[in-house]
């Protein structure tokens, strides 16, 4: 009964979670799914035809071909490891960056306190639009250039150097309730250094809201990632990447009145794969703010 009562109060994260671990076995089986032509590169789209316009569905390609011929299937496939490697990389960069910075500030207190604040509401009031843009600018070769690719790591700095924010904030305001503890004012006055009390005792205290941050930055991250390489910052090469594959459709979303949606296989397909992906980390997300936090678990 206990069980069926967890899925009926949770039902959204399990179905989030179901979703994420399909996305998982994917990523972790796709050497095995779809086998790259291109060992060097199994990022590569393969050709399936020739020609100058997408081709619908069919045996040998079940989800059709795109303008250049590359195998929608394969694009699916492949990019859902690329998402999730990208995604867990950023959000890892984020917790790092905004973890040191939360417990610094929030353990030392005073000036340092002061500055480190100061310098997360810069961040926080900088666009991320635009620091992505600068940063192109400055070192991917300019706007002009991005058609060529390797811009991805500018991107991905961008997504790390103005996404920790979130972080600092909730690990500097767990740490200023953890260091008033009593136990931590006897661990101060029986000697024990900052090192040992922040690492000992503050830090395994500090992670309450964290995991829900962390998988809802996730599911935004895959949305950013698209949104850039829809607009081509990422470059224009037909790669397994659900933002470039819509970026490669762009020109046969709108047809004639007459065969409006002719060409859904081409942007149908990974659409849904990034809003489902999405989706599924931001129910998780959901589902564990309502388990963790006592004043919404005692209101169900």
């Amino acid at each position: 009964m206990k069980i069926f009562k967890f899925l009926r109060r949770n039902f959204g994260m399990v179905v989030g979670f179901l979703i994420v671990v399909s996305f998982a076995v994917v990523a972790i089986t796709v050497p095995k799914i779809a086998p790259p032509e291109d060992t060097e590169d199994p990022y590569t789209l393969p050709r399936g035809s020739y020609g100058a316009s997408p081709k619908p569905p069919s045996e040998e390609h079940p989800l059709g071909l795109l303008e250049n011929q590359g195998d929608i299937l394969y694009g699916l496939i492949w990019g859902t490891r690329g998402a999730f490697i990208m995604s867990l990389l950023i959000a890892l960069g984020r917790v790092l960056i905004g973890g040191v910075i939360g417990i610094f500030s929030g353990y030392y207190g005073r000036i340092i306190d002061a500055v480190l604040m100061r310098l997360t509401d810069a961040f926080l009031s900088f666009p991320l639009m635009a620091a992505v843009l600068i940063l192109l600018t400055l070192f991917g070769g300019g706007l002009l250039g991005i058609q060529t690719g390797g811009a991805e790591k500018y991107i991905i700095i961008a997504l790390i150097a103005f996404g920790w924010m979130g972080h600092a904030r909730l690990i500097r305001g767990n740490v200023l309730s953890e260091k008033n503890q009593e136990y931590i004012q006897a661990a101060i006055t029986l000697g024990a250094t900052p090192r040992r009390i922040i690492f000992k005792h503050i830090l395994p205290n500090t992670y309450h809201g964290l995991l829900v941050l962390i998988t809802s930055d996730i599911g935004s991250i895959v949305v950013w990632m698209a949104v850039f390489s829809f607009l081509g910052f990422s470059g224009i090469q037909p790669t397994a990447d659900w933002g470039k594959m819509v970026n490669n459709s762009r020109n046969w979303i709108v047809s004639a009145p007459t065969t409006a949606l002719k060409y859904w296989y081409t942007f149908i397909p990974p659409s849904l794969a990034i809003i489902l992906f999405s989706f599924g980390w931001n129910l998780i997300g959901d589902g564990l703010r309502n388990l963790l936090d006592p004043r919404i678990s005692k209101t169900q």
